[in-house]
């Protein structure tokens, strides 16, 4: 959060309390440095742009809704994506209660490369909390600590998950014959 905090001018911890003072201003500036991450981590986890949009605002109420209450332990980013990530359990278990698995959703294609869409499918058939942990590190950028408040695991536990997920990422790209490094 300290790039937010950075990008606007300001320690994160003034940011929270103007946030938390309802200042509009500070509100905006926020929303539109986390829209975009956002966005792009529920891209992939939900099936249409519309449910993308509905959950993004679902989420981005909840964060007005729970800052008042949040008391600053962890950042506001993961604080944000912690509501997301429970925001796309909420759509699944709603829409899709008989497979009830955010992995198991079908997106529908993005405007990406052949080779793009391939890593995606890839990506899609590991386990849930694996491609979560992936997608969470390396596409939008938290760290171990992060990661491990927004799935509600312990540092060492996430650390582990995460060097597993690599490992099968890794596995799964081999058998499908795709070139990474």
């Amino acid at each position: 959060m300290e790039a937010v905090a950075e990008k606007i001018g300001r320690s994160e911890i003034e940011l929270l309390q103007k946030l938390q003072a309802g200042d509009q201003r500070a509100w905006i500036e926020f929303i539109q440095i986390m829209k975009p991450r956002l966005l792009s981590y529920l891209r992939h986890n939900l099936p249409t742009a519309e449910d993308t949009e509905d959950v993004l605002s679902e989420t981005l109420l909840a964060a007005v809704r729970a800052l008042k209450d949040f008391d600053g332990k962890a950042s506001l980013s993961t604080f944000v994506f912690s509501l997301a990530y429970r925001k796309i359990a909420d759509f699944w278990r709603k829409h899709h209660p008989e497979t009830f698995e955010l992995g198991e959703q079908q997106r529908s294609p993005l405007n990406v490369s052949s080779k793009s869409a391939e890593f995606s499918e890839i990506l899609d058939r590991l386990p849930e909390l694996s491609k979560q942990v992936l997608i969470l590190r390396y596409y939008v950028g938290l760290n171990v600590g992060e990661i491990a408040q927004v799935i509600d695991r312990s540092y060492k536990g996430t650390e582990s998950l995460l060097s597993r997920a690599r490992q099968q990422l890794r596995n799964a790209l081999d058998e499908a014959g795709f070139e990474h490094e």
